[in-house]
């Protein structure tokens, strides 16, 4: 958990506490001013620094220009390593950042903390009573504290789900957004139930910040927040009822901008991260698709919208969820976090009656207000508002998006020209249902550091709460963003600028005993990992391929580059390098070739320009790392923070992406060695650290089909390639440096490169990772392990193939096949050798036989389209 996480070497300045009083005092305007009138988080208004960011400040202080821009830099490579800003189909080009980290956390003081705690676990439990009444007896709308318009005319009101019985207490997850008016008085802007709402966001910023202001985070007294999420599981675990139960978190997809905060708070809390497709109802369950059959799910973590959670009973056109969704909770066969239906309590509508529903469902005067507000479908209101058009902000009353910092902002009647003003009042008489208005209010200050400065910058905060067996639980901490202070009604943040949330003790926080599982209790073990979806074996699989090709098309241009230095070489030489880049470039004959005559390029270095950076091309470069920053994203729950980090350097490094001019052959082969340490460090990552379950197997499979595939094309083009009799050991010897195995081929044979050693330490040799045979007895191995048709008795169609390319391998020698038939009369030795040679039958036979393997693994591993009894 983050008790550990947090607890690494953090790199920012050592904690000086204790020097803080022997040091002369800092002139804070020096550093800091606010603005005259508006309230600010640090300074008072007198200049004087709060207490509870005095030291903070004071180290602050302490550092050096210097010191702030290298912690500066640090937290945004952090942010760029953790892959916090990562978006999928984001333009790799885009150098802009769309989520930063302020260097200056938020810091609430303890009396302050204390105060917002209670107001915000009694909103939690207001809207949960709301739920359960809107779902449930309607007394709300009956007795007349809630326009029923207002309720009823809302999308995400789920009338299918009202009179559920497993619906009530249905909200376990809720945020709230706060902001402080410029008076310091805090007020509410939006409510979120749907979804977790970005709590992954939270978490990992958090870690972000430690990493960097570790020591600082600690000797300031603010609380962790890794009591908060034990306390979440605790309670997770609870409302199961079981000892070991299955949760999932239920994401809509990668192409969601959320999709981060789902991954990452799955990896975190140890659920698994499913999505739509991997779920399928059966027998009142939600299940799971596995590789070993059905498994059902005991309980979800929604972080789609409910909407869209079932096309059979809500919207025909969502898919994030599964048919039957709704008929599952109401047999309760799943239990849902949060319920389908919570996000009616978003509406902003709601705002002017809470003060009245809170003394009617809980009793009591409701502690946290939002700004006046007024709900357009009431008459009275939109009179009102229409008559002083110049004071408020117009916006949707429900917007439905609980994505940090993306709430649209409102629109400002006074800066609008007649014409749109007029079509503003009459969109609100015509749709006042959907609209509210809220008075112009404004913002509170936080510090912000620009990169050479602190400035006030206006801010909101983002809340989290969690339902427990009695209330609810507060986050000790939070997500604030600097907002647009001129239009934003909700959580707007157009340059995506965040910042840590401190909760400062007045005491040393005590350790908090997780409930997960006591270490007394007789536990069931699990080493199998057999609950791997098919989706993310798919994905892995694909990943491995990609990967693999990816080396491959750096060792060929590398050498084929550093054979081109070396005196440009002999014609001979040039011809073998420009056969062997071919089998990369013909396999997309019609997709993009640079021309000869670019910048003076030979042959060869059009063609190693063109795999690297031509566009569109199926077995180019860019093409392979398109697919891989793809996959990598979407297998992102399956990958370590250190796998990420080591593939994150393709997607962060512009040299990658753009076209250098070849007047330095040296600085390319530089960068292909790069890019090979990269490619290398990932391979030992999964390697050493990656436990050999299927997920494993899959990405291992991946790269020994695209290993034994590359080689065998490079083999088959080079040996009968037109004038092999004449150069055969200069074929060899490229032949071995491309394959990796040049140090091996020199510690068996001190002799130059034959045709028939080349051949047994590439092709035949099961001892080395780099031959044919190696890759097919792997991928047997692999195979093998894979979950079987129960009780057949016969061998798959997969085992069936691999044990034919394998017994043919071994059955082989390499003297044999490297043998020239007789010469016949009107025969040159291309002709025969091309007729006639073993070599040749065996090595076109593995370049059929691997793609079949591929189609067979796709239909009875990733999309199950063979009838089997075990699979879906």
């Amino acid at each position: 958990m983050e008790l550990d996480k947090a607890s690494r070497p953090a790199t920012g300045l050592p904690d000086n506490s204790a020097q803080d009083s022997a040091l002369p005092p800092v002139d804070a305007s020096l550093l800091y001013q606010t603005r005259p009138g508006i309230h600010d988080e640090m300074m008072d208004p007198n200049g004087s620094i709060m207490p509870h960011w005095q030291h903070w400040f004071a180290a602050f202080a302490r550092w050096s220009p210097e010191e702030r821009s290298a912690n500066w830099d640090e937290l945004n490579e952090v942010v760029r390593e953790t892959g916090i800003a990562f978006d999928l189909f984001a333009d790799p080009n885009e150098t802009k950042q769309p989520w930063s980290i302020d260097l200056a956390p938020l810091i609430i003081a303890p009396e302050e903390w204390q105060w917002l705690k209670v107001a915000l676990a009694q909103r939690a439990r207001l809207f949960n009573a709301m739920h359960n009444d809107l779902y449930g007896h309607r007394r709300l709308l009956y007795e007349g504290h809630v326009p029923a318009a207002l309720v009823l005319s809302d999308p995400s009101y789920l009338r299918p789900m009202r009179g559920n019985q497993s619906a009530y207490n249905g909200i376990q997850f809720y945020a709230t957004d706060l902001a402080k008016m410029p008076d310091g008085t805090w007020r509410v802007l939006d409510n979120h139930a749907e979804t977790p709402a970005g709590l992954g966001f939270a978490l990992a910023n958090r870690i972000a910040l430690t990493h960097c202001e570790g020591n600082l985070f600690r000797s300031s007294k603010a609380i962790r927040l890794a009591s908060y999420f034990q306390q979440l599981q605790s309670t997770l675990v609870k409302r199961t009822e079981l000892e070991d139960p299955y949760i999932a978190i239920l994401s809509p997809g990668p192409e969601h901008p959320d999709y981060f905060s789902h991954a990452y708070l799955a990896r975190y809390l140890g659920y698994l991260l499913v999505e739509g497709g991997d779920l399928v109802y059966q027998n009142n369950r939600i299940c799971l698709k596995t590789l070993a059959g059905l498994k059902p799910i005991d309980l979800i973590i929604r972080s789609i919208e409910g909407l869209n959670a079932d096309p059979l009973e809500l919207n025909p056109n969502g898919m994030d969820g599964t048919t039957s969704m709704v008929q599952a909770i109401r047999d309760k066969g799943i239990i849902m976090a949060n319920q389908l239906g919570t996000s009616v309590i978003e509406n902003r509508a709601l705002a002017p009656y809470l003060p009245e529903i809170c003394k009617f469902l809980l009793g009591e005067e409701l502690m946290l207000h939002e700004a006046p507000r007024w709900w357009l479908g009431d008459a009275a209101s939109r009179k009102h508002v229409v008559e002083n058009l110049d004071s408020v902000l117009i916006s949707d009353a429900h917007e439905g998006s609980g994505r940090p910092g993306e709430a649209r902002p409102a629109t400002d009647p006074s800066t609008l020209s007649q014409e749109e003003r007029n079509g503003l009042v009459e969109r609100i008489m015509l749709f006042g249902n959907n609209l509210v208005a809220e008075q112009k209010t404004g913002y509170a200050t936080t510090p912000s550091w620009s990169g050479e400065r602190l400035e006030p910058q206006p801010f909101a905060i983002r809340f989290y709460s969690s339902r427990k067996e009695q209330g609810y639980d507060i986050l000790p901490g939070g997500l604030s963003m600097s907002v647009g202070e001129q239009r934003a009604i909700g959580l707007h943040s157009p340059e995506g600028l965040t910042r840590d949330v401190w909760i400062v003790s007045e005491t040393q926080p005590e350790p908090f005993e997780s409930i997960w599982a006591s270490i007394t209790r007789q536990g069931s073990y699990s080493r199998a990992g057999r609950s791997l979806q098919s989706r993310i074996a798919d994905n892995l699989f694909w990943l491995g391929r990609n990967i693999e090709r990816i080396e491959w098309q750096f060792r060929l241009c590398r050498q084929a580059l550093a054979r081109l230095t070396e005196d440009s070489g002999p014609e001979e030489d040039q011809r073998t390098i420009v056969s062997a880049l071919n089998t990369l470039i013909l396999r997309a004959p019609k997709a993009q070739i640079f021309d000869a005559g670019f910048g003076g390029m030979n042959e060869i270095e059009r063609l190693v320009r063109t795999i690297l950076y031509g566009k569109n091309r199926a077995y180019g470069f860019q093409e392979s790392l398109s697919h891989m920053h793809r996959l990598t994203g979407l297998t992102r729950d399956r990958l370590s923070a250190e796998a990420w980090r080591i593939l994150n350097e393709f997607f962060t490094d512009q040299r990658w992406y753009k076209e250098p001019g070849f007047t330095h052959t040296g600085h390319v082969i530089d960068l292909l060695d790069k890019g090979l340490m990269v490619l290398a460090a990932f391979s030992g990552m999964a390697m050493e650290n990656m436990t050999r379950n299927y997920g494993w197997r899959f990405l291992d499979i991946g790269r020994r089909i695209e290993r034994a595939e590359n080689l065998s094309g490079l083999l088959n083009r080079l040996i009968f390639a037109p004038g092999m009799a004449d150069d055969t050991s200069r074929r060899m010897m490229f032949i071995l440096e491309v394959a990796d195995s040049f140090i091996t081929y020199r510690s068996r044979y001190r002799i130059t490169p034959t045709l028939p050693a080349v051949i047994d330490l590439l092709l035949l040799d099961e001892t080395n990772p780099r031959s044919i045979a190696f890759q097919i007895a792997a991928l047997y191995d692999h195979i093998n392990y894979l979950p079987q048709e129960p009780e057949s008795g016969l061998r798959s169609e997969e085992n069936r193939l691999l044990l034919e390319l394998l017994t043919d391998l071994q059955l082989s020698e390499g003297h044999k096949l490297a043998q020239i038939p007789l010469f016949e009369q009107d025969k040159d030795i291309e002709q025969i050798i091309s007729e006639e040679c073993r070599l040749e039958q065996l090595l076109n036979n593995q370049i059929l036989k691997l793609p079949q393997l591929t189609e067979i693994l796709t239909r009875r591993y990733f999309t199950h389209t063979e009838e089997q009894a075990q699979r879906i």
